[in-house]
């Protein structure tokens, strides 16, 4: 309770996201608006996500605590390596930062980040990445941007083995999708 008691204000920067849908058939669907407080991706972080939910749902008995959840990321990671459900993503998405369209390298995954952390407290800005970008802040009014080579990829960074690709900071960021995926 002393920390608690201790602690300072610290100030978390909110990002409306808008999700809009192609029209199809030329009917329109209306546009999904959401916060994001912490981080939001596409691909193979993604995917992982999506399969241990859809599972989780289904059968709420094989998670009952964090070593078995730890453990089906794995069982899914590991699938996704073989599979590579998301391999070319290049192909596939759009993305814009501040309005300047990015070339995206061969990648599996983007994460676009409002905090320091991510997957389970890994810090994704810190590291020895290749171009110079201001510390990550949860407060500055920008976004960090990171791409994943693959899920093996995401492995070898969770164990500090790898770095992610920065792709960026900004404080706009629009993802297109260019085709439909999984």
């Amino acid at each position: 309770m002393n920390d608690v008691e201790k602690a300072t204000v610290s100030y978390l920067d909110r990002w409306t996201t808008t999700i809009r849908y192609q029209p199809k058939f030329k009917i329109r669907r209306p546009d999904k608006v959401v916060t994001m407080n912490n981080y939001f991706s596409v691909g193979c972080d993604a995917l992982l996500a999506l399969n241990f939910h859809r599972q989780r749902e289904s059968k709420p008995h094989w998670f009952t605590n964090r070593v078995i959840n730890k453990a089906w990321y794995l069982v899914f990671g590991a699938k996704d390596v073989l599979e590579q459900g998301c391999k070319n993503l290049q192909k596939k998405i759009e993305l814009e930062l501040d309005g300047q369209k990015i070339d995206l390298p061969d990648l599996e995954g983007i994460v676009v980040l409002n905090i320091s952390s991510w997957g389970a407290g890994v810090e994704l800005w810190k590291g020895t990445g290749q171009q110079k970008y201001a510390p990550a802040s949860h407060s500055d009014n920008l976004v960090e941007i990171a791409g994943f080579y693959s899920s093996f990829h995401m492995a070898r960074i969770q164990g500090g083995l790898a770095d992610p690709v920065r792709l960026g900071q900004a404080k706009t960021v629009k993802v297109k999708l260019k085709l439909y995926f999984h």
